[in-house]
């Protein structure tokens, strides 16, 4: 019996006491028992011979964190600046970027710095700044620079440039992307999984990363639980507080008890948190997004990457790529699931990781309808990252969209002042 990963619906998740079942449609067949009493007896006998011989090798350093020693090695005169988008914050995802320049710091030795709150139109005075200050690797941490990095790092050899979100890569600059929309994937079941009314809420930015990937990898996600039709998803574009605010108000009147957030910052847990609403959000930490009503967070774990690429810049060996990453990469994660999840969640959430992690889980595979109900995808065709990327449509499933983002006629641009200070 060939098992169909791309849609596995849960129908029925049986914990006992000496095994975990797990019940699961699959195409040509009804169900399928896994138990696991004795398999956890022989990993248990595995993990042991592991441990051991970690024990005896003497090395205790995991090979996906920077080492917290300097590589005096290293030529250390380099510094690193970051050009940031918006104005750093524990709240945005400017943090996750900082936790990348501590490691610089701490694992290599190097100054660091960063001017925030930088225009499209300001990236070339930014990198500029940055380089009168020093710098000789340049940071762009954000998508909305793609663009203007790969134009300054064509007539700036003096540099190397680690883009975000770009898709090419010159002699000296790289760029890197992740595949936000697996994390997507997996909270679509939580959600679902979480859900009474059936009613699930999104509050997107349109402007973000690959915004409908993400926010279709989420519905399809919801579809791993519910059919096309069973369950309501209903999303709403918003940016600005006030707009996040009004986004979930009206999603909780039209009975969404769930709420799913792609924007840069993760206000908009915070304010479902404060009235009582279930939510997944941008976010790494979801003690401090959401501590009562959060589901699970995902976010950015590329703090490994990037050192280890200022690391070849430094050494001279750098290689030029576009890097793209996952969870098989440890390039996204979730955060752990919450106390306010359904029991059941962690064992359907984690059994469909492991199929999208081994790539068993064709996220993008037809057939796939737009909202319309148009053929986007044919059937057993599967998308790759670019054309998820450059997807400019929602999938079937949504029942109401609205966009109340306004357009900024003059938006604020950065005074491109060095900074060095890390946000608490």
């Amino acid at each position: 019996m060939k098992m169909c990963y791309n849609y596995i619906r849960y129908n029925e998740i049986a914990v006992k006491s000496d095994f975990i079942a797990v019940f699961s449609d699959f195409s040509g067949g009804r169900f399928k028992l896994k138990k696991l009493s004795r398999y956890i007896k022989i990993l248990a006998l595995a993990l042991s011979a592991v441990l051991t011989l970690c024990a005896c090798s003497g090395d205790g350093a995991s090979s996906g964190e920077s080492s917290s020693a300097p590589d005096y090695s290293l030529d250390t005169s380099a510094k690193v600046g970051y050009v940031y988008n918006e104005e750093i914050s524990r709240d945005n995802m400017t943090y996750m970027f900082e936790k990348s320049r501590k490691d610089i710091e701490t694992a290599l030795g190097l100054e660091t710095c960063y001017v925030d709150g930088v225009a499209v139109s300001q990236f070339e005075n930014a990198v500029k700044v940055l380089k009168n200050e020093g710098c000789s690797i340049i940071v762009s941490a954000s998508h909305v620079f793609a663009n203007s990095a790969l134009s300054y790092a064509k007539k700036d050899k003096d540099v190397y440039i680690l883009s975000y979100g770009g898709t090419a890569s010159l002699t000296n600059l790289t760029t890197f992307r992740p595949k936000l929309y697996q994390p997507a994937f997996i909270c679509g079941t939580v959600a679902a999984w979480n859900s009474s009314s059936h009613k699930i809420g999104i509050v997107a930015d349109d402007l973000m990363y690959c915004s409908n990937g993400v926010v279709n990898a989420f519905i399809l996600g919801i579809q791993q639980i519910y059919k096309e039709r069973e369950t309501d998803v209903e999303i709403i574009y918003a940016e600005t507080k006030a707009q996040t605010e009004t986004a979930v108000n009206t999603l909780e009147g039209k009975g969404c008890d769930v709420i799913f957030s792609y924007q840069s910052n993760d206000y908009c847990m915070y304010y479902c948190d404060s009235i009582g609403m279930r939510s997944i959000g941008f976010t790494n930490d979801m003690a401090y997004s959401a501590p009562k009503y959060g589901l699970v967070g995902y976010y950015l774990n590329w703090a490994t990457f990037i050192t280890d690429t200022v690391r070849t810049c430094i050494n001279d060996n750098f290689m030029a790529e576009v890097y793209v990453g996952g969870f098989s990469e440890a390039f996204v994660k979730l955060t752990p699931y919450s106390a306010a999840c359904k029991k059941e969640t962690l064992t359907i959430a984690d059994t469909l990781y492991d199929y999208v992690k081994k790539g068993k889980a064709k996220i993008f595979e037809g057939e796939i309808r737009d909202k319309d109900g148009l053929a986007r995808v044919g059937a057993g065709a599967t998308l790759d990252d670019m054309q998820v990327l450059a997807m400019d449509y929602l999938v079937y499933g949504v029942t109401y969209i609205d966009n109340i983002i306004d357009p900024v006629p003059n938006p604020t641009t950065s005074d491109l002042i060095v900074k060095k200070e890390y946000v608490s």
